[in-house]
């Protein structure tokens, strides 16, 4: 679910907040294999989550531009609420 968040990044709206949480996302993902790094993992995309659900609210606009975004958006979404 991250991989396909990061996939659809380009169909995010992003501030710098949420941008600085998706490259911490990258960074970590790729060699995620401990348990130390999938808690990593799980606390970028959680932080993620909420920097643009606060985007989406600051600005009253939709932080997806397409279908898949919002897909990969909503799925990372209810991943980190368990």
């Amino acid at each position: 679910m991250a991989q396909r968040l990061l996939d659809h990044r380009e169909g995010l709206v992003l501030d710098e907040d949420a941008e600085y949480w998706l490259d911490e996302v990258a960074e970590v993902l790729p060699n995620c294999v401990t348990g130390i790094q999938m808690v990593s993992l799980h606390r970028y995309l959680g932080a993620a989550v909420r920097a643009l659900s606060r985007l989406e609210q600051r600005t009253a606009r939709p932080v997806t531009m397409t279908d898949e975004a919002g897909l990969a958006l909503s799925a990372a979404a209810h991943f980190v609420e368990q």
